[in-house]
C-alpha cells in the first residue's frame, strides 16, 4: 500500500506525477469538507462517513492505476469520480446554489489540466448542461429538499476550499506554462545548436572530403592497396598494387585473390583470416604472392571489413606494405645465425650475452656442454648453480670478478679479455678465456648489453706451461755456461731489441740487472772498454743491413782490469719473416794471451835467433867451401860454440816462459800431445 504514494519522477512521467499531486490535494479538499461537516452539521455524521469513505476509495483506485503505470487511464477517472463525487452530492446540500458549483469549476480546471483542453472542454461542457438541468429541477420544484443548511460562514468556509483548490491549480497551471515556456526556449536553443551544429558538420564533412581525397591520395602513394568485394573478387587497385604484382587494373578487377597465391602457405596459414573476415574484425599478416612473370614478393598486409548498416560485410580493403628487401634480409640473417651457430658448435667456443641492468644472462648450449653440462641454449633467471662466478677456481675469483666489474663500470669501447680456471662437472678445472664487447645504439652510446665468448683453452695452457717449463730449463742450462746467451731483433739505427738474455756462470759478465738489459739494450755496454763502444754499434748496423752473422771481439773493465769478449750470433726468420739472431759472448782473454805469447815467441825467435844463426850460417859457409887447415877450422869452431851456447841458453828461458804461461792458462788443452814431432811447421 505504501508503494502507491511513492511520488513519481516528475522530469521523467510529468503526467504521472500530476496524477499523484492532483488526487492528494482533491483528498486533502475532500477531508476538509468533511471536518467542517462534522463541526457545524453533527448530526449528519451518516453523510459526512460516506463521503469521506468515498473520496478515499476515489484517491487508492487513481494513485494505483497511476502506480502500475496508466496514468491516463487514471486522469479520465480521476475526473469523472471527482465530478460525480462534487455534482451529486449537490442535490440534497442544496441544490445548484451549493457551495459545491464552485467545487465544479476546480473539476473543469483539474480536466483541463490532466486530459487537456479537449478533456477539460468536454468536462466543462458536462457540468454547464448538468447544472442547467439541476437548475430547471429546482424551479419546476423537483429537487429534494436540502439537507445542509449553510449560515453565512459556513458557506464562506466551504467556499474557500475549492478557491484554494483553484489557485493551487492555477500554480501549477502557470507553474507547468512556465516550465513548457522554459522548455520550449531551451528547445529553441537546441534548435539552433542543432541547426549550427548541422552546419559546422557540413562544413567539417565537406573539409573531411577534401582530407579523405588526400588521405586517400597519400595512401595510394605510400601502400599497396586493394579493393574487394564479399566474394574476394577485387574491384580496385591502385598503381602501386599493380606494380608490385606486375598485373594491369583491367587484369586485376574482377578477379580473385587466388590469382595471386604463391602456393607458399598451406591452406591453414588462410584460417585465421577467414575467422577474422566472418566476425568483421580487422586482420594483419604477411604473405608471399605471386608476380604476373611468377616471380614471389612479400607484403605485410592489413585487411579491414567495411560493415553497411546492419552490421554485414559488404567489402573489404588491404593496406599493403612491401616487405620483400625484409624478408631477403631476415633470411640472409638466419643463414648467417645459422653458419655462426655451426661455427660456435664445431668450435671449442660458448657464446653469452648479459644486460647489466636486468641482470639477465643468456648462455650458448656450447657454454654448458665445455663444462660438461647439457644443457639448451637460452636465458637462464636461476644460474646459481651454473654461473661463471659460483664456479670459478678460488684462486681466480677475485681478480677475474674485479676485471669484469671494471669492464662494465667503465666506458670504454675495448674489447674485455680475461682469462680464469671454472669447475667441470667432473670436478677438474677449466681454463676459459673470456672475450665481450659492449654493444653500442645509434647513437653510438654503450648500451647496458654485453656479448661475449668462453673458450676452452686449458690445452694451450698446458701447452704454454710446458713451454715456460722448457724456457726454465734452458735458462738454468744457459746459466752454466761461462758467457752470455742471447735472442734479439735489431732495429734500424743498430739498438738491438732483446727477446731474451742470460748472465752465465762468469763473474766477469755485465753487471746491469737483467729486466735492465732486456728494456734497454744500451745497458750492457756499460762495461764496454769506451774505445770499443762505436764497434758494437757498427757491426749491428751492418749486420741489420746484410743479415749476415755477427762476429767480433771487444774490450770490457772488470774491477780495472780489462778483458777481451767475443760475441757471435747467427740469424735465422721468424714465422712473420722478422730476422731474430740467436747468439752468445764468451771470455777469450785467455785465448788473446796466449796468442799474444805465440806472438811474442814468434817475434823474439825472428828477431834474437837472427844474429847467432846469420853467425854459424856464415862460419858454416867458410868450412863448407874447404880450403881451411886444422887451425883455422879449430878457430872456426871455437867461433861457433858462444853461439850454440847462447842459442842453448835462449831456448831454455823460451821454454820456461811457455811453461809459466801454459800452467796460468784455463784452456785445459795438452797441446804438447798435438805437437807432430816427426815433422815440423818449417819444414
Amino acid at each position: 500500500m505504501s508503494s502507491i504514494f511513492r511520488i513519481p519522477d516528475k522530469e521523467k512521467n510529468y503526467q504521472s506525477y500530476m496524477v499523484f499531486a492532483l488526487t492528494i490535494i482533491w483528498s486533502l479538499a475532500a477531508g476538509l469538507v468533511v471536518i467542517i461537516g462534522f463541526f457545524y452539521f453533527p448530526s449528519l455524521w451518516s453523510r459526512w462517513l460516506i463521503l469521506l469513505s468515498t473520496a478515499i476509495i476515489i484517491a487508492i483506485a487513481n494513485l494505483t492505476l497511476n502506480y502500475f503505470g496508466y496514468p491516463r487511464t487514471a486522469s479520465w477517472s480521476l475526473c469523472t469520480m471527482l465530478w460525480l463525487y462534487i455534482t451529486l452530492p449537490c442535490i440534497t446540500a442544496g441544490g445548484i446554489f451549493a457551495p459545491g458549483i464552485l467545487s465544479q469549476t476546480a473539476i473543469i480546471l483539474t480536466a483541463g489540466f490532466l486530459l487537456g483542453r479537449r478533456g477539460g472542454l468536454a468536462i466543462g461542457l458536462i457540468t454547464i448542461m448538468a447544472d442547467l438541468a439541476l437548475a430547471w429541477l429546482d424551479v419546476k420544484g423537483l429537487l429534494p429538499a436540502a439537507v445542509v443548511r449553510h449560515d453565512p460562514i459556513s458557506r464562506w468556509i466551504s467556499a474557500i476550499i475549492p478557491f484554494g483548490t483553484v489557485m493551487v491549480l492555477q500554480y501549477y497551471a502557470i507553474d507547468n506554462l512556465r516550465s513548457g515556456l522554459t522548455s520550449m526556449q531551451r528547445e529553441i536553443v537546441r534548435r539552433k545548436q542543432a541547426e549550427t551544429t548541422k552546419d559546422e558538420t557540413l562544413r567539417e564533412l565537406s573539409e573531411r572530403k577534401n582530407e579523405l581525397q588526400d588521405y586517400k591520395y597519400a595512401l595510394d602513394i605510400s601502400a599497396i592497396v586493394g579493393i574487394s568485394d564479399v566474394d574476394g573478387n577485387f574491384t580496385y587497385v591502385n598503381e602501386n598494387f599493380c606494380k608490385v604484382s606486375k598485373y594491369t587494373a583491367n587484369e586485376l578487377v574482377g578477379q580473385p585473390h587466388t590469382i595471386l597465391w604463391s602456393g607458399v602457405h598451406p591452406p591453414e596459414y588462410f584460417t585465421e583470416l577467414g575467422n577474422s573476415m566472418q566476425a568483421g574484425k580487422p586482420y594483419q599478416g604477411e604473405f608471399c604472392n605471386r608476380a604476373k612473370d611468377g616471380s614471389l614478393y612479400w607484403v605485410d598486409s592489413t585487411v579491414v571489413p567495411f560493415l553497411d548498416d546492419k552490421g554485414q560485410v559488404y567489402q573489404y580493403i588491404s593496406i599493403n606494405r612491401d616487405i620483400t628487401q625484409k624478408k631477403e634480409a631476415e633470411e640472409l640473417l638466419r643463414a648467417s645465425e645459422e653458419r655462426y651457430k655451426s661455427i660456435i658448435t664445431v668450435s671449442n667456443t660458448g657464446a653469452w650475452e648479459y644486460d647489466h641492468e636486468t641482470q639477465r644472462v643468456w648462455y650458448s648450449a656450447q657454454y654448458f656442454a665445455m663444462l660438461g653440462y647439457d644443457e639448451p641454449e637460452g636465458v637462464w633467471e636461476d644460474t646459481e648453480s651454473l654461473s661463471w662466478v659460483s664456479r670459478l677456481h678460488p684462486e681466480d675469483r677475485e681478480r677475474a670478478v674485479g676485471i669484469f666489474d671494471d669492464f662494465l663500470q667503465g666506458n670504454a669501447t675495448d674489447i674485455y679479455e680475461n682469462f680464469f680456471r671454472m669447475r667441470h662437472q667432473n670436478g677438474s678445472w677449466v681454463w676459459i678465456l673470456s672475450r665481450a664487447k659492449r654493444l653500442q645504439d645509434k647513437d653510438g652510446a654503450l648500451t647496458n648489453i654485453c656479448l661475449g665468448t668462453h673458450t676452452d683453452i686449458t690445452e694451450r695452457v698446458k701447452a704454454e706451461d710446458k713451454i715456460r717449463e722448457t724456457e726454465h730449463l734452458v735458462k738454468k742450462i744457459t746459466s752454466q755456461v761461462p758467457g752470455n746467451t742471447y735472442m734479439f731483433e735489431i732495429e734500424e739505427n743498430g739498438i738491438p731489441n732483446i727477446l731474451f738474455v742470460n748472465r752465465g756462470s762468469e763473474e766477469f759478465n755485465f753487471a746491469a740487472d737483467l729486466k735492465d738489459i732486456s728494456s734497454n739494450a744500451k745497458k750492457f755496454l756499460e762495461v764496454w772498454h769506451p774505445d770499443d763502444r762505436a764497434l758494437f754499434t757498427e757491426k749491428m748496423k751492418e749486420a741489420y743491413r746484410t743479415g749476415a752473422s755477427i762476429s767480433f771481439q771487444y774490450r770490457v773493465i772488470f774491477n780495472g782490469v780489462v778483458r777481451w769478449r767475443w760475441l757471435q750470433a747467427v740469424p735465422e726468420k721468424n714465422k712473420e719473416g722478422k730476422v731474430i739472431w740467436y747468439g752468445a759472448t764468451r771470455d777469450v782473454t785467455d785465448l788473446v794471451d796466449y796468442i799474444a805469447s805465440a806472438e811474442q815467441i814468434l817475434f823474439d825467435i825472428s828477431h834474437v835467433l837472427r844474429r847467432p844463426v846469420s853467425s854459424m850460417l856464415a862460419i858454416t859457409t867458410l868450412i863448407s867451401e874447404g880450403g881451411l887447415d886444422q887451425d883455422e877450422l879449430l878457430h872456426f869452431v871455437r867461433q861457433l860454440h858462444p853461439v850454440a851456447l847462447e842459442m842453448d841458453k835462449f831456448m831454455l828461458e823460451l821454454n820456461q816462459v811457455y811453461e809459466q804461461k801454459r800452467q796460468i792458462n784455463s784452456l785445459n788443452v795438452d797441446f804438447p800431445s798435438l805437437v807432430d814431432k816427426r815433422n815440423s811447421l818449417f819444414k
